[in-house]
């Protein structure tokens, strides 16, 4: 124990859904304490942008490019995503969408669930929309970036959060995980963990509905994306599209679901490739030789499919790489926790994100409409 106080609620997970759990609950009266834990340098989550250290002036989307929204700011959601409207951090994308054939050649844009609908970005970067729903939540919150949670907890109703030292320990009441992987067998591999560790946290008979949400989490299947992030100058080509999706034969030819294009404010060129997984066991000792592996592959794929282009060999000699970042909890593609398992109130635990039943499921604006659920939940349990 820390001696301190324990907060009202510790939210795991700064992403799109956990920070609009936090605007939600304020919205809806809720005035306890609230401690928001990530693991990355800031809110952003799938909808993160890159900025390096060294290079001020470079913001680059690596998660998801754009809000879809297939129904567009409908009443449900209004409460959430006016506010960024009216601030500007939310507009309209206007840039085109093209497909990438297996040439390499640019062609009209392939039906996809996520290029339908109303199209979003944030402003001036995607994690501009998780950052203005954190501003917007409860008075009392406490934010903990850079915490990679090892070690979880339940003790006389309070659930104890801490990294592996035990350098940071968080106190709580009641805990939302906005992501599953600290509740899904693949933490065994990827955390190198003896158990799942929300199952190790509260056994198994001691809440019931906790038990059947955890058995549904299991089933739930995620691809996985290896990212690529390339720096250019100023290209040759204007009225660049703000997203390539890749026609079926690119995407077996490269191995790339899509490539985002994003222009900086200086003219230089922000590009990121999405990359599709080679299905290899993915834990701590194996990751920094699949982050070499997907460097090398997706560069050379990057100079086979740009090869075409107007510039010609212009696009693989001035790319620099920023290195490739792993999405491994993104796109549930099978499977999905049923509404009335998002919030357990035995062992006071809750779920919220893309991968819960319902409109939007595997997508943003499902991760939305699980908080909508969820706040609902907590707030009646509170």
């Amino acid at each position: 124990m820390t001696g301190m106080a324990p907060v009202d609620l510790a939210v795991v997970g700064a992403g799109l859904s956990g920070c609009a759990l936090l605007s939600r609950l304020a919205q809806r009266g809720f005035d306890g304490s609230v401690a928001l834990i990530e693991a990355g340098r800031g809110p952003g989550g799938r909808t993160a942008t890159r900025r390096s250290r060294r290079d001020e002036g470079l913001r680059l989307d690596h998660g998801a490019p754009l809000l879809n929204l297939s129904a567009g700011i409908e009443k449900e959601l209004a409460p959430l995503l006016q506010p960024l409207i009216e601030a500007g951090q939310l507009q309209r994308e206007t840039r085109p969408l093209l497909g990438l054939d297996h040439q390499g050649g640019w062609a009209e844009s392939a039906a996809h669930p996520l290029l339908s609908g109303q199209l979003w970005r944030g402003v001036p970067e995607m994690a501009a929309i998780a950052g203005s729903l954190m501003a917007h939540g409860p008075a009392e919150l406490q934010c903990h970036f850079g915490l990679r949670l090892r070690w979880i907890e339940r003790h006389g109703g309070i659930w104890l959060l801490a990294d592996a030292e035990h350098n940071q320990v968080i106190e709580a009441r009641r805990l939302v995980l906005s992501g599953n992987l600290l509740a899904h067998p693949r933490s065994l591999a990827m955390l190198a963990w003896p158990d799942v560790p929300l199952r190790s946290a509260v056994a198994c008979g001691e809440d019931l509905q906790l038990d059947q949400a955890l058995a549904s989490i299991a089933g739930i299947e995620a691809t996985v994306r290896w990212n690529l992030m390339l720096s250019l100058p100023s290209p040759p080509v204007a009225d660049l599209p703000r997203q390539l999706w890749c026609l079926p034969e690119a995407q077996q030819r490269w191995g790339l679901e899509r490539l985002v294009l994003q222009t900086q404010a200086d003219g230089r060129l922000g590009v990121v490739l999405h990359g599709f997984d080679g299905g290899e066991a993915i834990t701590p000792e194996s990751q920094p030789l699949l982050l070499q592996q997907q460097e090398r592959r997706q560069l050379e794929a990057w100079r086979e499919l740009t090869a075409s282009w107007p510039g010609g060999e212009w696009w693989a000699e001035q790319a620099e790489s920023l290195g490739v970042m792993r999405w491994g909890a993104s796109l549930p593609i099978l499977g999905a926790l049923p509404q009335h398992l998002q919030w357990c109130g035995a062992s006071g635990v809750g779920f919220c994100g893309d991968w819960i039943a319902g409109p939007g499921y595997g997508r943003c604006e499902g991760a939305l409409h699980s908080v909508l659920k969820l706040a609902d939940q907590l707030m009646e349990a509170n």
